[in-house]
């Protein structure tokens, strides 16, 4: 059997767009072309993979079984076009990235600035979902070449640390808690404290586990700028690591934890990218920039 790498990028569309007539204006197809490149996947794998409805396509359980295949498929096809161009001297291709929003925000635009002036045939595709088990699942599945997250030794693929980064406990300037040093880890047992609760924070989660230590958990957020911003105005005590600060202007002051305790931040490739030039590039680049960078700030 011989799969047709249209019929295969026809497909991957489809499930991006939600729709075939999505997929035709993203590939500049005739909507009635690109169903017909599905069905004839269908037909060469002998599965149906759509759910079809005037309102779009959504993934039969065999279709989200063979989405994660077909797109490494197509990634590899991209690997040997990039691999050629590796050998003429020119890299081209798309990285794809999952990330924490605060990363995205602090370390990510600087880098891929000036790696683009470098290699400018490359681009880059960004998710900032912040949910670290959706970047784990993107990057155990191909969707995203690199992820940038915490590491708790649950990842497959290279992990290269970055930096440990302190967590903080982020206290209103009203706060009789502003005029602490330090604010102690059995403190969260009794104080008022707001958790953000999009994905879990994991982070947290292993130092409380670790301590032993069940949090008075009073307001629950969605994000973490709400949770911050729900600090400032002293309704309680919200923990997060420290490079999250520097994503909001809040007015509020970060007390480092008593013990003191830190994330490990750092960068993951994928298993399936290993075999890209542009990825390999980029992550020696981020790798020597990156620690370039921390030494002057040293």
């Amino acid at each position: 059997m011989e799969v047709e790498t249209a019929r295969c990028r026809a497909f991957a569309a489809a499930v991006k767009t939600g729709s075939f007539s999505g997929a035709a204006d993203q590939l500049n197809y005739t909507t009635s072309g690109v169903s017909q490149l599905v069905t004839a996947l269908e037909k060469d794998l002998n599965l149906i993979l759509f759910r079809r409805s005037r309102k779009g396509v959504t993934l039969t359980a065999d279709g989200e079984r063979m989405y994660p295949v077909i797109l490494n498929f197509l990634r590899q096809e991209e690997r040997i076009y990039q691999m050629a161009d590796e050998i003429s001297g020119v890299f081209v291709g798309e990285i794809s990235i999952a990330a924490y929003p605060s990363i995205c925000a602090s370390w990510l635009p600087d880098m891929i600035i000036r790696f683009q002036k470098l290699h400018p045939g490359v681009s880059f595709k960004i998710n900032d979902d912040g949910m670290r088990r959706h970047i784990i699942d993107e990057l155990h599945g191909g969707q995203a070449d690199i992820g940038f997250l915490s590491n708790h030794h649950d990842l497959m693929g290279e992990w290269i640390e970055l930096e440990k980064n302190p967590m903080l406990a982020l206290v209103s300037l009203d706060s009789p808690y502003a005029q602490w040093e330090a604010f102690p880890l059995e403190e969260c047992g009794t104080a008022t404290m707001i958790e953000c609760v999009h994905g879990k924070n994991p982070d947290l989660s292993y130092i409380f586990a670790e301590h032993q230590i069940e949090p008075n958990i009073v307001y629950t957020t969605l994000t973490s700028s709400t949770a911050t911003a729900m600090a400032s105005r002293n309704m309680g005590v919200f923990i997060t690591n420290e490079l999250s600060t520097h994503m909001w202007d809040f007015p509020v002051k970060g007390l480092p934890l008593d013990p003191p305790q830190y994330v490990e931040l750092g960068m993951a490739v994928s298993p399936m990218s290993y075999g890209s030039p542009a990825v390999k590039a980029f992550v020696r680049f981020f790798r020597k920039e990156f620690n370039d960078t921390r030494d002057k700030r040293s």
